[in-house]
């Protein structure tokens, strides 16, 4: 019986490495162990990772290398979608446009962007209808910009 149970587990050790040579090699291969590997002379150098723009914020380094002029050029450069009307019905009483905050003081609709001048951005977050009322509360209905100040 313990031939037979031998024998069995050899049968799927064979299968394992029939099926995964790499791992085979990997285990029986004690040439390389315990050396560091080499890089190849003509690999190339592992490139930087790109860093990924946030799509609910515009950063400082965004703001100082936009070379907008006020808050409603920047915004309509970089994340025109803030700007956008929401699409679907919309109950008549809510206000259509996106509420904009300037250092937490609502300032008024997107038109109130204008009157930011770019000098004193240091940076922009968009918020959802949902986070705009958690945050700002009222009548925020399609959602916020906020502004902050240097």
């Amino acid at each position: 019986m313990n031939a037979r149970i031998l024998a069995v587990a050899a049968a799927a050790l064979a299968s394992t490495a029939a099926l995964h040579p790499a791992a085979a090699a990997a285990q029986t291969d004690t040439t390389t162990a315990g050396k560091p590997a080499e890089p190849a002379a003509n690999a190339p150098a592992p490139a930087l990772p790109r860093q990924r723009r946030s799509l609910n914020t515009i950063t400082y380094e965004e703001v100082r290398t936009s070379q907008a002029i006020d808050a409603f050029a920047l915004v309509e450069k970089l994340r025109p979608s803030w700007l956008r009307a929401p699409r679907g019905m919309i109950a008549q009483s809510a206000d259509t446009d996106v509420a904009v905050f300037f250092d937490g003081i609502r300032m008024g609709t997107r038109d109130a962007l204008h009157s930011i001048p770019i000098t004193s951005v240091r940076s922009a977050r968009f918020y959802t209808a949902t986070e705009a009322r958690q945050k700002f509360g009222g009548q925020t209905f399609n959602g916020a910009i906020e502004v902050l100040s240097n």
